[in-house]
């Protein structure tokens, strides 16, 4: 199955046809601007994909770290 991602996307107007915004990772928080729908599509691209935590991760209940 594939990962899925999850973004924040924040669209500001400033007129009829101007648009900027940001995109933003929730696994990782990075933000990418976007001027453009096509620069938009380019910041789902190369935002990082989720990371999957597995058990090995994750420290034991008695671990003192």
């Amino acid at each position: 199955m594939d990962e899925v991602c999850v973004y924040v996307v924040r669209v500001y107007r400033r007129g009829i046809a101007d648009m900027a915004g940001v995109v933003e990772s929730v696994a990782s928080g990075e933000q990418l601007p976007y001027h453009t729908i096509e620069e938009l599509w380019h910041a789902f691209d190369h935002l990082p994909s989720p990371r999957r935590r597995n058990r090995a991760d994750e420290p034991d209940e008695g671990d003192q770290r």
